[in-house]
C-alpha cells in the first residue's frame, strides 16, 4: 500500500465528502476540487460550506479552501486537513501529477466529464460513468451493494426522488426566484406550517413536521421549482455526519485505490 499517492476528489457534495474524508483518514494525500459554487442543501453532511466560508468540518475532519499554493502544499504534506481547490479543472489536472482522480457527483449534480487518461487510476462514483471507457473503475452507489467495484460497464441509476422517499426526506420548493433568508438552522425540530424563512418578503412554511436537514445558502439566488430547504420526517434519517450508504461507497473507493496501488485486481461484481 502506497500512502504517498496523491488523490484528487472532484466535488464537495455528500458522496465526494465521504470519499475524501475516508481517503485522508487512510493516510493518502487527498485534495478536493469544486470549480463552481455548490448548491448542496445537506450542508452538515458535506464540505460544501468550505467553498463559501473557507472551512467546514465533517466528522472531525476539516476541509479548507486553498487560495494560495502554500495552503495547498500544507494540506498535502501534513494530512491535517483537506485542501479545497476552486481553480478550473483542466488547470488543476495539468499543474499537479495526480496518481488517482475520483469524481463523485451527488444525484442532483450534472453528468460528470470523462476522466480517462487523466491519472494512473481514475474512478467514477455512481451512474453516468462507464468503466473501461471514460474511467478505469466505477463504484456503485445504489441498489443492494453500494460500494461495489465495477471494472466494466456502468452502475444503474437511481432517481433522486426515490432516494428521498426511501430516507423520508421532504423538499421545500421555491415558488419563485429570489433570495431565501432562513430563520431556522439545520437540525432544528419544526412543526408543519412553521415559518422556515422568507423568500423575498414572502414567508416559506414547512409542509410537514420533522427536523430541518438542509438549507440553501443565503448568497445563492433561489430558482423557481428548485429546493431551498429539506425536512427529515423520520428520526432514522440523518441530518449531520456521513450517512451509512455513503460510508459504504467511500469504503469501496478506498478498497479500489488500495488494491490498485498494491497491484491486486479488485473483484468485479458485474456490469449492466
Amino acid at each position: 500500500m502506497n500512502k504517498e499517492l496523491c488523490v484528487l476528489v472532484c466535488g464537495v457534495g455528500e458522496r465526494a465528502s465521504a470519499v475524501a474524508r475516508r481517503l485522508i483518514g487512510e493516510g493518502y494525500a487527498t485534495v478536493l476540487h469544486q470549480e463552481r459554487p455548490p448548491r448542496s442543501l445537506r450542508r452538515r453532511m458535506c464540505y460544501a460550506d468550505a467553498w463559501f466560508d473557507g472551512v467546514a468540518a465533517l466528522g472531525g475532519v476539516e476541509a479548507r479552501r486553498a487560495d494560495r499554493p502554500s495552503e495547498f502544499l500544507c494540506g498535502m504534506q501534513t494530512r491535517q486537513f483537506l485542501p479545497l481547490l476552486l481553480r478550473p479543472f483542466d488547470e488543476v489536472v495539468e499543474r499537479w501529477p495526480w496518481d488517482v482522480i475520483v469524481s463523485a457527483p451527488d444525484h442532483d449534480e450534472r453528468p460528470p466529464r470523462a476522466l480517462a487518461d487523466l491519472a494512473e487510476l481514475t474512478i467514477g462514483v455512481g451512474s453516468g460513468f462507464v468503466a473501461g471507457s471514460d474511467c478505469d473503475l466505477v463504484v456503485a452507489t445504489d441498489g443492494l451493494d453500494p460500494g461495489a467495484v465495477l471494472r466494466a460497464g456502468d452502475a444503474p441509476p437511481n432517481p433522486r426522488g426515490a432516494d428521498r422517499l426511501a430516507l423520508d426526506y421532504w423538499d421545500v420548493i421555491a415558488a419563485r426566484e429570489g433570495t431565501f433568508a432562513a430563520r431556522k438552522t439545520i437540525g432544528d425540530r419544526i412543526d408543519a406550517e412553521e415559518i422556515l424563512g422568507f423568500l423575498g418578503e414572502e414567508p416559506v412554511r414547512a409542509p410537514v413536521a420533522g427536523r430541518l436537514s438542509g438549507l440553501a445558502r443565503p448568497e445563492q439566488t433561489a430558482l423557481p421549482g428548485a429546493p431551498i430547504a429539506e425536512i427529515a420526517t423520520s428520526d432514522r434519517a440523518p441530518v449531520a455526519g456521513v450517512a451509512d450508504r455513503n460510508k459504504l461507497i467511500a469504503r469501496g473507493v478506498s478498497f479500489a485505490v488500495e488494491m490498485e496501488a498494491g497491484g491486486w485486481t479488485p473483484v468485479s461484481i458485474g456490469s449492466r
